[in-house]
């Protein structure tokens, strides 16, 4: 049987944009905060850093490039005054592999460049701190 013209458009309608999606899910809003913050906390901002990003906005959270601009501009309203300690604390209930998560896709912004700056480890080293995230609990394989 065909899909009618109100089961498309029911679909459709029912489809949310990527700022919908980040804005419904505090973690992943926290998430995208942190590793904008990584990128930023060098002073520089990297191709290689954003396209890291990019990447993994599309395959880890279904993104897509197209609408990352548009969640960049969200972020940017909305996390203007958040720090990367109050985006961290959105992780305290999460489970552990996703605060591992995390830390590798930091690590992943980090290095993306190959240099990691001071700063940027500094404030990957506070975020696994705070999330009770050992380096050794990090570099174990997945």
């Amino acid at each position: 049987m065909s899909e009618s013209i109100f089961d498309r458009i029911t679909a459709f309608l029912g489809t949310k944009s990527a700022v919908q999606k980040v804005a419904d899910d505090p973690v992943l809003t926290a998430e995208l905060l942190l590793l904008l913050h990584v990128a930023l906390a060098d002073g520089k901002t990297e191709k290689a850093e954003y396209a890291a990003i990019m990447r993994i906005a599309s395959t880890d959270f279904g993104i897509s490039p197209d609408e990352f601009g548009e969640v960049a501009e969200y972020l940017k309203d909305f996390g203007y005054e958040t720090t990367s300690s109050q985006a961290a604390l959105a992780f305290a209930d999460v489970p552990f592999e996703r605060k591992v998560q995390l830390l590798r896709h930091l690590l992943t912004i980090a290095n993306a460049d190959n240099e990691l700056d001071p700063k940027e480890a500094n404030l990957i080293r506070k975020t696994a701190e705070m999330l009770g995230v050992t380096p050794e609990e990090l570099h174990k394989p997945h």
